[in-house]
């Protein structure tokens, strides 16, 4: 239905408002519905920044996927009258005041993007990605269920942790732009693909027909802490998967390894036998001249022996002493 048709009162029972919180709440009927009007026909434009946020959130590699919206009339006029309740737990002091020339710059979720991932951890380089991208007008926020395991230490000094009293976990941003010639903010929120699902679930059961419920908010209370359980199991599992191709990858050197060392002792082998081959062939040739020198050895001594005997021959009459003389010239 369209703002310029909607009533006081259709709006009150569309959106479960009692009297009781209308009258508490600091606005009129002919200021909300003229917010409502502007953000209605602005809406169109506002889906174009909108689109231009997630396409560069979807360059993110980090990022699994991004939705986005645009918030619309009825929601943005129901949550002003919350916001203007000044003794309820919703009531902000800034929203006192607002009307269709300032909401905008009062309200900075007007266009809300959602970058979802799946690991846990992804989350820090997700941030740095954004902030290389834009300026925060807010310092983001890390919303955390009361119980989480400190992470603080983990986090830039410039993110916030506060707990969430709904159990939300998610990194928000704000994000400031320029709208025709008006500014514009953007609600930026990182969680993981399982928090995604929490939100989603708590919120259609939760809001608004059970949101005072004791069993239902035990219920979806333990599964919030099966959810932080399930990216705790993600985180572990993707570090198992690291650890494995390590593994695998030192295995693979150690057996390459082995593999190239047999094949240096294979070479070494082959060239001992090479050698031992050449230093065979070495010994024939000195075996060879040995054997030749032995016979020059024994052909000498023989002609020697000829040479004696042709010598006691021609002189048979010499003397003993020069027969001793012939024998020492022998030796």
């Amino acid at each position: 239905m369209s703002i310029a048709l909607l009533t006081e009162d259709e709006f009150l029972y569309q959106n479960r408002i009692s009297q009781q919180q209308w009258q508490a709440s600091q606005i009129t009927w002919a200021t909300l519905k003229a917010i409502g009007l502007c953000h209605e026909k602005r809406t169109e434009a506002l889906n174009v920044t909108a689109e231009s946020y997630a396409r560069i959130i979807q360059q993110c590699s980090h990022v699994h996927s991004v939705r986005w919206r645009v918030k619309k009339p009825q929601h943005l006029m129901e949550k002003i009258v919350r916001k203007t309740q000044p003794h309820s737990e919703t009531f902000k002091a800034k929203y006192l005041g607002i009307n269709q020339y300032n909401y905008d710059a009062i309200v900075t979720d007007l266009i809300g993007v959602r970058a979802l991932h799946l690991f846990k951890d992804d989350g820090l380089a997700i941030h740095d990605y954004l902030m290389s991208k834009w300026q925060y007008e807010e310092p983001p926020v890390y919303y955390v269920r009361n119980g989480d395991d400190d992470v603080s230490a983990e986090l830039p000094a410039d993110i916030q942790v506060k707990i969430h009293p709904a159990g939300y976990r998610s990194l928000h941003y704000v994000f400031g732009s320029e709208l025709q010639q008006r500014p514009i903010f953007t609600e930026v929120q990182v969680r993981t693909i399982f928090e995604e699902a929490w939100t989603e679930i708590d919120h259609k059961i939760r809001y608004p027909n059970f949101s005072t419920d004791a069993e239902i908010c035990s219920f979806l209370l333990i599964f919030n802490r099966l959810v932080g359980s399930a990216d705790e199991m993600g985180s572990f599992v993707r570090q198992l998967a690291v650890e494995a191709t390590q593994r695998q990858q030192t295995l693979m050197a150690l057996s390459n390894g082995t593999e190239t060392n047999a094949s240096d002792v294979e070479t070494l082998f082959q060239r001992l036998e090479e050698q031992s081959e050449k230093q065979h062939n070495s010994q024939l040739v000195i075996d060879q001249l040995r054997l030749q020198v032995m016979q020059l050895q024994t052909d000498k001594k023989a002609l020697q022996q000829s040479i004696n005997a042709n010598i006691l021959t021609s002189v048979a009459t010499v003397s003993q002493r020069c027969c001793k003389a012939s024998e020492l010239l022998d030796k």
